[in-house]
């Protein structure tokens, strides 16, 4: 069966309703390469809960959905359901070829009175807004790092969405300035955080 957290907000991703068969275009399939072999190859990338830190190099704080009703998707994380202290955490594993590492406050919206979030809609990953009430309720989400760079050239509100304290220092890390989507999203991150360092310092002045 399809495993929501492992394929969230990948580009152009359709998902079938009776076969849940997943497409995704090659972009997004060297992307997920390209993280596993940067994972496999820093020994620094490691599941240890107490290294993980936030894009302000300050301890990673919870992609908390404690608050939110939702008793089908209760948590995010992709190491969620196992070890609760990583349940609502944006973790940084190498087990994770997805890199659900960007924690974003999924906007709300209501159909026929029933919630659901609009942004799964907008990424093309529910049909339309009925199948879209079967996907997480509006709060707090883990996303793709590498598909938030895809997305963020057509819909940049979801800059706006960003949860600087709990999204993954390692999003700062890891985007390619030299990449146009990922120094976009690099920009995106550095000036809706705020966050000083030599790395934003260098995106921001690129064109």
């Amino acid at each position: 069966d399809f495993e929501i957290d492992n394929s969230f907000f990948v580009d152009r991703l359709s998902v079938s309703n009776t076969s849940h068969k997943q497409t995704r275009e090659p972009t997004t399939m060297m992307m997920e390469w390209r993280v596993l072999l940067l994972a496999f190859l820093s020994p620094s990338f490691a599941l240890r809960d107490g290294d993980q830190q936030n894009v302000h190099s300050q301890p990673l704080e919870k992609c908390d959905r404690s608050m939110i009703n939702d008793p089908r998707y209760p948590h995010t994380g992709f190491m969620r359901g196992g070890d609760n202290s990583l349940n609502d955490r944006c973790t940084a594993t190498a087990i994770d070829s997805g890199s659900h590492y960007v924690c974003v406050n999924l906007p709300e919206a209501k159909i026929d009175g029933e919630l659901y979030s609009p942004f799964w809609t907008k990424t093309g990953q529910a049909f339309d807004e009925k199948e879209a009430t079967s996907w997480p309720k509006p709060g707090p989400w883990c996303i793709c790092m590498w598909a938030f760079a895809n997305m963020l050239g057509m819909h940049p509100e979801f800059a706006d969405d960003l949860n600087c304290n709990a999204t993954n220092h390692w999003v700062l890390e890891n985007y390619n300035v030299q990449h146009p989507g990922e120094l976009r999203a690099l920009k995106a991150v550095c000036g809706k955080c705020g966050v000083k360092s030599d790395k934003c310092t260098e995106a921001m002045a690129l064109p």
